[in-house]
């Protein structure tokens, strides 16, 4: 299961650290802003974030994740960035997890 393979690669911080850069600049400054704001690096944030998500998993979160990355062209970049999405606290979801398919990624997913 590609979640899994987030949750395995995405919870070091070198390797989140360059997935969020991959995911282009506005979002890594949002991200930045984020991880700024509690005193760490980009990396920490982020794989802080992965880690939280794999530690609690509601089976309705997941399922939304792994949909959304079900047609994207990288789907472990479009499911990252929806997982960030959660912490950053901009996303458009109106309903939660289970409308994770409406976000706009900029992974090129097409959710």
């Amino acid at each position: 299961m590609l979640l899994e393979e987030i949750l395995h690669t995405c919870s070091h911080e070198k390797v989140a650290q360059a997935a969020v850069a991959s995911l282009g600049f506005v979002f890594l400054s949002r991200v930045k802003y984020a991880a700024d704001r509690r005193g760490v690096s980009v990396g920490a944030f982020a794989a802080n974030v992965v880690r939280e998500f794999g530690e609690d998993p509601q089976a309705h979160e997941w399922r939304a994740v792994d949909r959304a990355m079900d047609k994207a062209d990288q789907p472990i970049l479009c499911g990252l960035q929806i997982i960030l999405e959660r912490q950053l606290g901009e996303s458009t979801l109106s309903g939660g997890w289970r409308d994770a398919r409406r976000t706009q990624p900029q992974c090129g997913c097409g959710a």
